[in-house]
């Protein structure tokens, strides 16, 4: 009898221990969203030239590299199944199958696509956070690259468009971070794990987390590796992220440009640059040129403002969508260190005796 209980104990111990392992913490941790992960910002590439930012074709930049393309790909139901040193360079993959990134599993034989409005995929009886143990598919990702020698003394950061639901990422076997947000951009800056020449990317991604409760709208419910994948190599000074803007007076007449401009040194020197703003009607003509020239602090992102008025604005409406293209290079002196480009539109948007109005 004792030996009986005994063997029922060690099999509901080794069973619980297996449960717990099967999923890492952060899957289902909410103050867990991201590890290591760059703040997120505006859609914009570092080029190094303005003619290549007017052409905004960041392929045709040499510090840009896709990594679209087969992936050395494994599948596994039970989260306890999920390879463990996968991760590392010298590990086997020959016997892995091949999937195009970007892309989902489901449409490729791997589980099965569910499509539902409002309920979760995986229970009729929710526990938030908490997800499937034994059921939460698990895909692992490998992919090989070379960072050029041309690349030294840059900041090289990875890019994935989107990855659903949840993903830890290794470079040359170690870790770099996790992310979650299956709709969202998420970068690293992998210039500490990555060396000039060959060089292995591994990823997990988990079909479900605790996000999976917020992503319950009426869609496909679908896995993997969803958007784009790309490598670039950013300067050491650099536009981190802007934010323009924009709204009218003088009864909708001229528009109001607000421009913050977020300027990154990630050297330990201080930085004398140019920062030179540029504003083009929808006809082409430049009608907004404005140079300044500061001092950024090293190994901080500053804030640059710059307000203008724009007169007999052409705004922007659903019928009439105007835009002006806006471009901020950053020189040291005459020497064009990074350009970046957008296109933005003057409305304003309001609520009067219950009507919303757009323009007035």
């Amino acid at each position: 009898m004792k030996t009986f209980l005994e063997h029922k104990f060690l099999l509901l111990f080794v069973t619980i221990m297996k449960l717990v392992g099967n999923t890492p913490p952060e899957i289902q941790n909410p103050l867990v969203v991201e590890k290591n992960k760059q703040a997120p910002r505006s859609t914009f590439f570092n080029f190094e030239s303005k003619k290549l930012a007017t052409k905004a074709e960041p392929e045709e930049s040499k510090y840009f590299i896709s990594l679209n393309g087969n992936w050395k790909f494994q599948w596994v139901s039970d989260p306890s199944d999920r390879p463990k040193n996968f991760y590392k360079s010298k590990f086997n993959d020959k016997k892995w199958e091949k999937l195009a990134v970007p892309s989902n599993w489901e449409l490729n034989g791997y589980g099965v696509p569910i499509y539902l409005n409002h309920p979760y995929e995986f229970s009729y009886e929710p526990d938030p956070p908490n997800i499937p143990e034994d059921y939460n598919p698990v895909g692992s990702y490998r992919k090989k690259f070379v960072i050029p020698s041309s690349w030294k003394n840059r900041d090289i950061i990875i890019h994935f468009g989107a990855v659903k639901s949840a993903f830890f990422i290794w470079v040359n076997g170690k870790k770099v971070g996790y992310s979650q947000g299956s709709k969202l951009p998420a970068e690293f800056n992998i210039t500490d794990y990555v060396k000039i020449g060959q060089n292995l990317v591994a990823l997990q991604v988990f079909r479900w987390s605790d996000g999976t409760y917020l992503e319950c709208q009426d869609f496909w419910r679908i896995s993997g590796i969803e958007r784009d994948v790309f490598i670039m190599a950013e300067p050491k000074v650099k536009i981190s992220d802007f934010w323009a803007k924009t709204s009218m007076k003088n009864n909708f007449k001229d528009g109001v440009l607000n421009l913050e401009i977020g300027i990154g040194n990630g050297t330990k020197k201080n930085k004398d640059i140019t920062v030179v703003t540029e504003l083009y009607h929808t006809n082409g003509k430049r009608i907004v040129l404005k140079t300044e020239k500061i001092i950024i602090a090293p190994n901080i992102i500053s804030n640059h403002n710059l307000k203008k008025i724009v007169s007999n604005v052409k705004p922007w409406t659903a019928e009439t969508p105007n835009l002006y293209k806006i471009q901020i290079t950053l020189k040291d002196n005459e020497k064009v260190i990074t350009s970046i480009v957008d296109e933005i539109g003057f409305r304003i948007i309001e609520v009067h005796n219950g009507q919303l109005l757009v323009n007035g």
